[in-house]
């Protein structure tokens, strides 16, 4: 099994190495054994005209080398995945590898796809809820397509059409789905004609005063490398909407990682992170931790000299050094306990020795200080044999005496969806007595992806109503909106601005989940 070297504290990451363990993990982890038998998949890539041989899978598996793109593919027409799924999350890999390397190299589908225009104009005659949404592949091809060319000549109204649709649908696609959807926005917001279209987009839905979604969309802004994308983030960080603010503190911290900020606008975060540290919030909040360890070392040091606190100045200290949220040999500990639990709770054909990268992506998944190494690890193992058992030993880890570390475990189940336990998660969004866990429970039914069955839907009504708790009110408003809008119509008692809520939710549409 391939394995990345690179540790927390490592700045980067070897894109190889990750790659390889997706595709290995996905043909080895199979149940049909002419994919799971190395020798008889070699047969199923030629009949998807993937040039093979088993010395050549071998070195595809191995992290040797950057495996093409078409063999990628291969791999998803041999294995019966969606198409762009493992696509999708090894161009994440190579973005974050290294941002300052050129973008994925360019993909060339399959001849018999359906050609950009016909993608484009069968997405313009779709009228409302009449048609079927376009697909994540549709979504991908079409990206790649249109910037195949450095110059790209569509009707703005098509281009307002075309970004405002991929912008909507990120907010009601989860895991695979939206990662192939934020993959064709972040191929379209980094050529230099498609940029200003999607960035138009994204700023009409950031600034709806109802907006309830605001991530991954905002997190589009850390691609761009320019002072407008710059100095939209730093007014976002006074938003009066906390979910902006906050996201646009994560977006700031990545954006400051790839160099995007010099002179005053360093000056200014700086003076953000010394304000939100001190904070009841910034004490115990990872976004603003992330963004403080991010600053060059000037600033850095400029920030620590404020601190008087001494176990948040060790805090501080301790997560810049080691790039980990906790002691490192705790989070090992937890991520090699978790990982053990999801090789063992995985059907596979052949037995395996233990998987050191799966323990390394659970611990970047959970305990890296960077949310775009987060973010790239949770990925990987969504689009994994793995993701639902990881999903499943979070959730034990999510009732841990450590309201810290159940958090951080919730964020997780939120990304990587709710495994096998999802009878579990209903209960827990069902019991007012604790509104800490409810709220995490009815977020990550939202992010399930799935709709809510009819008992699911009273429950989650009767939650949302009866709770005093904004927090619970607003994740129940979520599970509602994504997996039974019509429970939204219950919801007349609510105080106006929850209401406008509810409205926001209905205008935007229900979950999408793809049919490929």
């Amino acid at each position: 099994m391939p394995d990345d070297p690179s540790t927390m504290r490592s700045p980067s990451i070897n894109a190889n190495a990750r790659t390889s363990w997706l595709l290995a993990t996905s043909r080895s982890c199979s149940t049909d054994p002419a994919v799971a038998s190395r020798s008889s998949f070699v047969e199923r890539l030629r009949e998807h005209d993937v040039n093979a041989d088993p010395s050549r899978v071998s070195r595809w598996e191995s992290g040797a080398h950057t495996v093409p793109a078409k063999v990628v593919l291969g791999y998803e027409r041999a294995i019966g995945l969606p198409q762009g799924v493992l696509l999708s999350a090894q161009r994440g890999v190579l973005r974050i590898s290294d941002p300052r390397t050129p973008a994925p190299e360019t993909v060339q589908f399959s001849q018999d796809d359906t050609p950009a225009d016909e993608l484009i104009s069968s997405l313009l005659s779709q009228a409302g809820d009449s048609a079927a949404p376009m697909t994540g592949a549709d979504w991908l091809r079409l990206a790649v397509e249109l910037t195949r060319f450095e110059m790209v000549l569509l009707p703005a109204e098509t281009w307002a059409t075309v970004c405002s649709r991929l912008i909507n649908e990120l907010a009601r696609t989860t895991g695979g789905d939206r990662l192939r959807r934020y993959d064709a926005a972040i191929t379209l917001v980094s050529h230099p004609v498609a940029q200003r279209h999607v960035v138009q987009a994204l700023g009409a839905w950031l600034v709806d005063p109802h907006v309830q979604v605001v991530n991954p969309m905002l997190s589009l802004l850390q691609h761009v490398r320019n002072d407008g994308a710059s100095k939209l983030v730093l007014r976002l960080l006074d938003s009066d909407n906390r979910a902006l603010s906050q996201g646009a503190v994560q977006v700031a911290a990545a954006k400051v990682a790839r160099g995007h900020f010099q002179g005053a606008a360093l000056a200014l975060l700086e003076q953000r992170a010394i304000r939100e540290l001190v904070t009841p919030q910034g004490h115990s909040g990872i976004d603003i931790l992330d963004l403080t360890t991010h600053l060059p070392g000037s600033s850095y040091q400029r920030v620590l000299m404020t601190l008087r606190d001494a176990q948040l100045r060790n805090r501080v200290t301790q997560a810049r050094e080691t790039r980990c949220l906790l002691v490192p040999e705790t989070s090992r500990t937890m991520s090699r306990d978790i990982a053990t639990k999801a090789q063992s709770a995985t059907p596979k054909m052949y037995a395996a020795e233990p998987d050191l990268l799966l323990q390394r992506l659970v611990g970047e998944a959970l305990f890296h200080v960077h949310g775009a190494r987060r973010s790239m690890a949770v990925n990987l193992l969504r689009v994994s044999p793995y993701g639902s058992a990881v999903a499943d030993a979070c959730l034990t880890l999510a009732s841990a005496d450590s309201e810290f570390v159940g958090a951080r475990a919730w964020e997780t189940i939120w990304q990587l969806g709710v495994g096998s336990r999802r009878n579990e998660i209903v209960r827990l969004a069902d019991n007012g007595r604790h509104p800490w866990m409810q709220r995490r429970a009815l977020t990550a039914l939202g992010n399930s992806g799935a709709p809510l069955d009819d008992a699911e839907t009273a429950k989650v009504v009767d939650a949302t109503l009866l709770t005093s708790h904004r927090g619970v009110c607003s994740a129940g408003l979520l599970a509602l909106g994504m997996g039974a809008p019509s429970g939204l119509g219950m919801m007349d008692s609510l105080p106006a601005n929850q209401r406008a809520a509810a409205n926001w939710w209905l205008k935007v549409g229900p979950s999408i989940v793809d049919g490929d």
